[in-house]
């Protein structure tokens, strides 16, 4: 396999993967077919296509391949009718999202250095490819998105180091190669893997003299503030 038919793979990879999490997020959403396509199809291509507006990369992805949005659609189809027969639990979901984080995060920084953008803007297409479709999937269904969660869980943080790791070297070796980007992709799931699992979180603020414990009381806290 080459080097560009392996970024094709995991760009289609990651399409499917997060089209299956954009599926699997309409649990109890009381959404039919039609409404878990949509879910499935905006949470795999969001990132791609916000990214390719951000970078003026035309045609847009999907629009210059339409084999990522059948991906997407059959991927979400195909969730929306095993989800019927075999019931997942939530850590799947997690275990997913993770995998799709890893594998769009380091695509969006490739696509970026091909592109020839600075450094700083290769990092940040990066958080962006990797984020923005989750972010969509989770306002989209109501739920407060990872990158937003008051618990402090890492999430854009892990394609931010991969990305950095990416940009380092990509500078070292002549040219990059499939080898690169599965270490920096193995490296953003390690980190998004231990956060679930082992607890890593980021320092959260806490003013001065108080430290919220919990959600509830931040908006109790709010309530009492004039």
């Amino acid at each position: 396999m080459t080097y560009l038919e392996f970024v094709y793979a995991a760009d289609l990879a990651g399409v499917a993967v997060f089209a299956t999490t954009g599926a699997l997020a309409a649990q109890g959403k009381r959404l039919d077919i039609l409404g878990v396509v949509v879910l499935g199809i905006v949470t795999a291509l969001g990132g791609g296509t916000l990214r390719d507006i951000t970078l003026n990369a035309h045609p847009v992805l999907w629009i210059g391949d339409t084999l990522y949005l059948w991906v997407a659609i059959l991927s979400a189809v195909l969730a929306f009718v095993l989800s019927r027969y075999i019931q997942y639990p939530r850590r799947m979901l997690l275990f997913l999202d993770a995998l799709g984080l890893s594998l769009f995060a380091i695509l969006g920084a490739q696509k970026a250095v091909a592109l020839g953008m600075p450094d700083v803007v290769v990092v940040m297409m990066a958080v962006i490819t990797g984020v923005a479709g989750g972010m969509i999937r989770d306002i989209l269904t109501g739920q407060v998105p990872l990158i937003l969660q008051w618990n402090g869980e890492m999430y854009a943080s892990c394609a931010l180091v991969g990305a950095l790791v990416y940009v380092v070297f990509s500078h070292v070796m002549t040219e990059p190669t499939r080898w690169l980007e599965l270490s920096a992709m193995t490296i953003v799931f390690v980190f998004r893997m231990a956060s679930i699992v082992a607890g890593l979180r980021l320092p959260e603020f806490i003013v001065a003299g108080h430290k919220l414990e919990s959600p509830e009381e931040a908006r109790n806290l709010e309530r009492k503030e004039p």
